[in-house]
């Protein structure tokens, strides 16, 4: 089924624009298909002439209540050749009598059978087909002569559109007064010409609203009648002649009504507040699971109205009902058949009737089953509220059971998740159900009748094959042909099974497991639509526990690895400790004699430098084990941070300079406080050391700022910058906003850098921005 939005542009493509005939249908995409179907078969694409349609359909609206079909087709004559003044013509002349039907019935006789061809246009014969088109159209039950004639002068094609167009003429006339709200001026066409017919000819301004008035007063001088008739019985001979012809007029129109309603699936019904009589169609009793032979009245009424919603339907008609009331009755709710015991959704529109003292007088109004679509609305909801809740868990068995819990009751009355072990068992993880009573009575029963694994049927079938198995009904018998023995037969008899399906958890073309689900004492049944929704369940499920093993395999993983790096960093550190120290040994030798080449001396400089990098790298190694598992262990002292900067600067001067960096500090006088020196030292070795690499030759800037509680460090360079995507991820292990191609490390020193800083209660941010440098910010506490 297509929904509101596709039928709406489909409509806009045809017309150029969306008329507002068709907006009291968006709410129901089925109502909107049907008559926008209807409009297109019978008006848009009829091969009758354009302008023999548009006449035909203005001057039939004359008795259409709501003004919006006349103005709109007579605006629809205007850009099809028609003068203001031949419209006026054509709205007011008068409805053709019996005697001008007769005589131009005899000269269509004359014209013999049929050729197959529409009249040419604006010859008699046209004219004639329109006086009786309009005779037909008012006066259908005794029109069956003018019907013949008709047929024998048009091809059967010509007259079955013929008669589809004003089946369609009286359905929009329907469907209009239903929904008195529909305003011409939202219409293009009258936007577009209403306003040059009425310049062009201003008796039409008038004829409109004395139309409009007519229309009404007649209405209103009907209903009064019928009243009348109603309460006084049989009045004087002309007032009874009005009535029957009153009488005759509304059969006609209740027969299209009942086309129009059957057509768009609706049912009726019709209640008198002063006698207590209920009247149903035939849909409506099956709309509410009543064969079409019973007598219903309002008390069966609130019967078959589910009981959560009894007293709001109730309050709902006796609020319409009541005085000062709009009249408008408008509720969905859900019914249980008395006779069927199927439960639905009804949605149902109707409108009360008032006498002139405010009394309840009529209260009619139609019904449609909303089942499927309260049906579909409640499975999106229940698969979204199942994707929230299945996201927020990574761990394997717990996503189980709150695939479980979301089960239960929404699917079903019990739910069992199965998986097989790593020796091909078939294994129960979990059972759910609101008793506890049951999953101890089905613990008891798998322990004592394991699952076989090869079983043809159930889960084991569903995790060998992958397919789904529904059983909608269980009777006794499939149980007895089933059980292994008496025992087996009585506790699988105690769970009291009805219907049953299993689907199976399938993700990335693995079977990870198999949800079972059944019904008990809800007494519901599995059908192919609960199927879908659990196959929908068990794909989100699924996704959520391969999701979760993936992550499990992930931590696994990450485990051997920091275990890993934790043995190498520290078999490592004593042989790089050693070869540091022999290459600071032999530089210093080297120094000290004049012997040495400067080639020499410069090679082992830049041995004791390398040698001094892997030191830093394998320390860092050492702290991505601490971190990682928990051991990073800090030692406050007091001290002063502005003296420590100064200190650092001092140090990593040499370093600076071979960056070609100026270095610049911008310290205040002491700042004092606890803090871990050595970590502290750490942090400003590494936002030091990314300073001069990546903003070699230009200046680093060192600021310190503090406050009674906090502490502000920052370190700005000007050199390559950092892109605004990659600043939050160059604070994770071994990220880098650059290629290790041109920079060398581990990119592990700003992860390592916020995790000291975090463990120290503080933060650290950047503010960057491609070649214009970056700025680093520590925020720290003061204690």
């Amino acid at each position: 089924m297509r929904t509101a939005r596709e039928i709406r542009e489909e409509i806009e493509k045809r017309f150029g624009f969306f008329p507002p005939f068709f907006a009291p249908a968006e709410d129901d995409p089925r109502v909107l298909e049907n008559l926008w179907q209807q409009t297109l078969w019978a008006y848009l694409e009829n091969p009758l002439p354009v302008l023999f349609r548009e006449k035909l359909f203005a001057y039939l609206s004359r008795y259409c209540m709501v003004p919006y079909c006349i103005v709109c087709h007579s605006c629809a004559l205007r850009p099809l050749g028609m003068k203001a003044a031949e419209v006026l013509e054509l709205l007011e002349s008068l409805p053709p009598a019996q005697r001008a039907i007769d005589e131009a019935l005899t000269r269509m006789d004359a014209v013999g059978e049929a050729s197959g061809d529409w009249p040419a246009p604006s010859s008699d014969l046209e004219e004639n087909l329109f006086r009786c088109s309009v005779f037909l159209f008012v006066h259908q039950s005794q029109s069956e002569r003018c019907w013949e004639r008709v047929h024998r002068l048009l091809s059967p094609v010509l007259y079955g559109h013929l008669a589809a167009f004003l089946a369609y003429v009286k359905a929009c006339h329907l469907w209009v007064e239903a929904h008195p709200e529909l305003s011409y001026e939202a219409d293009q066409r009258a936007r577009e010409h209403l306003g040059a017919l009425l310049q062009e000819e201003p008796r039409l301004r008038h004829f409109f609203i004395g139309y409009a008035e007519r229309v009404r007063g007649e209405r209103k001088q009907r209903e009064r009648q019928l009243l009348e008739a109603e309460e006084a019985g049989r009045r004087a001979e002309t007032l009874s002649e009005t009535l029957s012809r009153q009488t005759q007029a509304l059969r006609e129109s209740e027969t299209h009504l009942r086309l129009a309603l059957e057509s768009a699936a609706l049912g009726t019904w019709d209640f008198d507040p002063r006698t207590g009589k209920v009247r149903w169609d035939a849909r409506c009793k099956a709309f509410f699971g009543l064969p079409a032979e019973v007598e219903v009245d309002y008390a069966t009424f609130l019967a078959v109205v589910h009981p959560e919603d009894r007293a709001r339907v109730d309050a709902a008609a006796q609020r319409v009902l009541g005085p000062g009331s709009d009249g408008e009755f408008r509720e969905e709710f859900r019914t249980r058949g008395l006779r069927d015991g199927v439960e639905r959704w009804i949605a149902s529109r109707g409108r009360c009737f008032f006498d002139a003292e405010g009394r309840a007088v009529r209260f009619v109004g139609t019904v449609m089953d909303v089942t499927e679509r309260r049906r579909s609305e409640d499975n999106l909801r229940f698969l979204a509220q199942a994707s929230e809740l299945l996201s927020t868990s990574l761990d394997y068995e717990d996503t189980l059971r709150r695939v479980a819990t979301l089960a239960v009751p929404v699917l079903a009355d019990w739910c069992g998740v199965d998986v097989v072990d790593g020796w091909g068992r078939v294994h129960r993880l979990i059972n759910f159900h609101r008793d506890p009573a049951k999953v101890r009575l089905v613990e008891e029963l798998l322990r004592r009748y394991p699952v076989d694994p090869d079983a043809p049927s159930g889960s084991p079938r569903v995790l060998r094959t992958g397919e789904p198995e529904l059983i909608p009904d269980i009777p006794d018998e499939v149980l007895v042909r089933h059980a292994r023995d008496a025992e087996h037969l009585r506790l699988i008899r105690e769970l009291g099974l009805r219907s049953y399906l299993v689907v199976s958890l399938r993700s990335r073309g693995r079977v990870l497991g198999a949800l079972s689900l059944a019904r008990a004492e809800s007494g519901l049944r599995y059908g192919p639509e609960e199927l879908r929704l659990a196959e929908d369940l068990a794909r989100r499920a699924a996704v959520s526990v391969d999701n979760a093993l993936l992550y499990r395999e992930a931590q696994n993983a990450i485990g051997l690895r920091d275990g890993f790096l934790q043995v190498a960093a520290h078999e490592l550190r004593t042989p790089v400790t050693t070869l540091k120290l022999n290459a600071q040994a032999l530089l210093a030798s080297t120094r000290r004699e004049e012997a040495w080449s400067e080639r020499t001396v410069a090679r082992l400089t830049g041995l004791e430098r390398g040698v001094s990098r892997l030191g830093v790298l394998v320390d860092e190694l050492l702290d991505v084990s601490r971190i990682t598992s928990g051991r990073l262990v800090l030692h406050p002292e007091e001290m002063d941070l502005a003296g420590l900067v100064r200190e650092m600067a001092e140090r990593i001067r040499p370093e600076a300079d071979r960056s070609g960096c100026s270095l610049r500090l911008l310290v205040p006088g002491p700042v004092v406080s606890r803090w871990d020196r050595l970590r502290l030292e750490q942090v400003l070795s590494n936002l030091l050391s990314n300073a001069f690499k990546y903003g070699a030759g230009r200046p680093v800037e060192v600021a310190l700022s503090a406050s009674r509680t906090r502490v502000f460090l920052k370190v700005r360079d000007e050199g390559i910058g950092i892109d605004p995507a990659v600043q939050e991820r160059i604070f994770e292990r071994f990220e880098r906003a650059v290629s290790d191609r041109h920079y060398g490390g581990l990119g592990m020193g700003l992860w390592i850098t916020r995790e000291i800083i975090t463990a120290m209660g503080g933060t650290i941010r950047v503010e960057s921005a491609p070649e214009k440098g970056a700025t680093f910010t520590v925020e720290l506490p003061r204690t």
